[in-house]
């Protein structure tokens, strides 16, 4: 057996009232985003945009991880004891079977 390792993050947001919900997304930008979208944040019509790295933009609403986070934070401000929120990354260990280690032998009937 060999092992790999792969990447997985985790959005976390709960509101002391109903059910917390989990999801895992298979890279920052989609978890990122995945917030932004439970939150319902959508950036301001009047704000410019620039962008300073691919990865930091949340795909389709044009806000960097930065505005959503500002704007997570300001959601949980409303009812600090009660709400929360967390992206986290993860490095999965996975187990790859090795396969055709040794020589092919090819048999006639």
């Amino acid at each position: 057996m060999t092992y790999d390792a792969v990447s997985a993050y985790t959005v976390l947001l709960g509101d002391g009232v109903g059910p917390t919900t989990v999801s895992v997304h298979g890279s920052a930008v989609d978890a990122w985003a995945a917030l932004a979208t439970a939150l319902e944040v959508v950036p301001s019509p009047r704000r410019r945009f620039t962008l300073r790295s691919p990865m930091a933009v949340v795909p389709n609403r044009g806000l960097s991880q930065d505005e959503v986070h500002e704007a997570a934070e300001t959601w949980r401000r409303v009812d600090p004891e009660r709400r929360f929120w967390q992206v986290t990354s993860h490095r999965l260990q996975v187990t790859v079977p090795a396969i055709n280690t040794g020589p092919i032998v090819s048999r006639s009937a």
